[in-house]
Parts: structure tokens; C-alpha cells; sequence
């Protein structure tokens, strides 16, 4: 029993190099000369696998997301909620960067980050697995035009 115990302390666990993040990181969040649109339909990838995002307004600062993969393997649910960045002159203002929680249906669950450019054409991030933003893989995508 003890030389169980000793083995399972010395073998690395999920943090000991497991190869993904376990902490909650974003970015630093950055504002415009314009009020960036995060709503409508992207065109691109998550960790390579190519799809479309399909972001859409539920409140002043949230959105719903949905992404789906070319081939509908793979879908994942968004919750976004925009960061406003506080201005001693102006309150508050709309940055560059969504926040969200996602889901997949199939009991994965985890939390990101978008950051949108400065022409508003095109989205970049990361996400991972519970409270983790990175580890699962990198949010590539350009807006598509209507």
C-alpha cells in the first residue's frame, strides 16, 4: 500500500505535464476607434478542423455562438460575453476581445477567448477544457461576407 502510494505521487497527473493549460488566461483586452461587431458568420478553423461560427446578439454584451465543422462532426455551443474596458473620461467601452464558455453535447465543457481585429473581418483565440482557455487548441477565422 505504501509503495502505491509512493509510485502514484511520483508519476506526473493531469497537472504534471499533461500538456494542457489549467488556468483561466485571457488576453489583454484593447479598444478601438471603432465599436468592434462580433455578431454574424465566420468562416475558418478550431485546432485545424475547418468550419463555420455563426455568432449572434442575445443582450447588449452577450451572444450565442455556434460552431460546426465542414463535415457536422463536431459542433460547439458558445456563451459570449464582450469586455468593456474602463475609461476614466469616456465609462466604459467595447474592446477587442469576447469571452465564452462552451459546450459540445457530449458532456465537454470548457472556457476561451475571440479577439477581433481592428477592420472587424477577422476572429483569433484559444480554449480548453473547464477553466482552462488554452490547451484544446487555437480559433482561426475570417468574416464571410453576405
Amino acid at each position: 500500500m505504501l509503495a502505491a502510494l509512493a509510485l502514484a505521487l511520483a508519476c506526473p497527473g493531469p497537472r504534471g505535464g499533461g500538456g494542457t493549460d489549467s488556468a483561466t488566461v485571457y488576453p489583454p483586452a484593447d479598444v478601438y476607434e471603432i465599436d468592434p461587431q462580433f455578431a454574424g458568420e465566420w468562416y475558418g478553423d478550431v485546432d485545424g478542423l475547418r468550419g463555420s461560427l455563426i455568432i449572434g446578439a442575445l443582450g447588449e454584451r452577450t451572444f450565442y455562438g455556434s460552431f460546426v465543422s465542414e463535415d457536422e462532426a463536431r459542433e460547439y455551443t458558445l456563451l459570449l460575453e464582450h469586455t468593456y474596458v474602463e475609461d476614466p473620461n469616456e465609462g466604459e467601452l467595447p474592446s477587442n476581445r469576447v469571452t465564452f464558455t462552451w459546450q459540445d453535447g457530449l458532456g465537454s465543457r470548457g472556457k476561451g477567448w475571440l479577439l477581433i481585429d481592428q477592420s472587424d473581418r477577422a476572429l483569433s483565440g484559444s480554449f480548453g477544457f473547464g477553466v482552462a482557455t488554452r490547451g484544446l487548441g487555437k480559433w482561426s477565422f475570417i468574416r464571410r461576407e453576405s
